[in-house]
C-alpha cells in the first residue's frame, strides 16, 4: 500500500463531488492506499479545514485531514487547536509562501507549533522557491519543539534541495517529503546518503501528476526494503498507523 501524505483539492464551486470524485480516482488509478488530503487554493483556512474533515470523515479508510493555517491571523494558535479537533484530522500544515511570512520572524508560528504539541500531530512546512521558504528559517522551530515531527515539503524544490538534504542528516526531528522535487542530483543526494526513515513520499496532487512522483525514483534502482519505506511505512509511522 502506497502512503501518499500530501494532496490537496480545489474548491470546486457548485461541484464539488466532480472534484473528491476525481482525487478517488487518482488514488485508484495509482494504487495509493491512503492519502492526506489538505485545503489550500480557493479556500480560507477556515472553511477549507471544515470541509476536509467532512470529506475524509466519509473515507476513514483512504483519507485523512491536513489543517492548514496562517500563523498571521489573529488568535491562530487556537484555530490550530479548533481545526485540529475536527474528525478526520491527523497533521498541520504551514505555508509561508501562501500566506506571506517569514517563519524565523512571524510570532503566530510559535503558538501553532504548540497546538501541534499539545495534539501530537506531524507538522508540514513549505520549503523551496523564494526567500520565504528557506529551509533554514525552520531550524528555530525544530530547535524549539524537538518532540514534534517536521516534514518539509518539496524538499527544498530547486531551490534548496542540496540544504534540505543536509538538514534532515544532522536533525532527528526533520523528514524529507518528495512532491516537486526532479533535480535528478538532489534525490541522488537524497537516497544514498538518508537513512531509509528520512524520506517520505508526497505527490502533490493535483498540481502534480501522482504518477510522475512515483516514477522518479525508478532511475535510481532502490532495493525492496528501501522502497517500502519510502513508500508506505514511513507515511504510515508519521501517521500513527504502524
Amino acid at each position: 500500500m502506497v502512503v501518499d501524505i500530501h494532496s490537496h483539492i480545489k474548491n470546486q464551486k457548485g461541484n464539488q463531488a466532480a472534484e473528491e470524485e476525481k482525487l478517488l480516482q487518482d488514488m485508484e488509478r495509482n494504487k495509493i492506499g491512503f492519502r492526506v488530503v489538505s485545503a489550500l487554493e480557493g479556500w480560507s483556512p477556515e472553511t477549507g479545514n471544515r470541509y476536509i474533515s467532512d470529506f475524509v470523515s466519509r473515507y476513514p479508510k483512504q483519507l485523512a485531514g491536513c489543517a492548514v493555517i496562517n500563523p498571521k491571523e489573529e488568535d491562530c494558535g487556537e484555530k490550530a487547536r479548533t481545526a485540529l479537533a475536527l474528525p478526520g484530522m491527523v497533521m498541520l500544515e504551514l505555508n509561508s509562501v501562501e500566506h506571506g511570512y517569514y517563519p524565523d520572524s512571524c510570532d503566530g508560528v510559535g503558538e501553532v507549533l504548540e497546538a501541534a504539541k499539545e495534539k501530537g500531530v506531524p507538522v508540514k512546512v513549505f520549503t523551496g522557491i523564494g526567500s520565504r521558504s528557506m529551509p533554514q528559517q525552520w531550524l528555530c522551530h525544530v530547535k524549539a519543539f524537538p518532540g514534534l515531527d517536521f516534514i518539509f515539503l518539496h524538499m527544498g524544490c530547486f531551490d534548496y534541495g542540496y540544504g534540505c538534504v543536509n538538514l534532515a542528516g544532522e536533525y532527528p526531528n526533520i523528514y524529507l517529503e518528495t512532491s516537486n522535487q526532479y533535480e535528478v542530483q538532489i534525490l541522488k543526494k537524497a537516497v544514498t546518503t538518508l537513512p531509509k526513515e528520512k524520506l517520505v513520499f508526497g505527490s502533490s496532487y493535483p498540481e502534480r501528476l501522482t504518477r510522475c512522483s512515483l516514477d522518479v525514483f525508478d532511475m535510481f534502482q532502490l532495493d525492496d526494503t528501501y522502497k517500502s519505506y519510502l513508500f508506505e511505512k514511513n507515511g504510515a509511522r508519521i501517521l500513527g498507523q504502524d
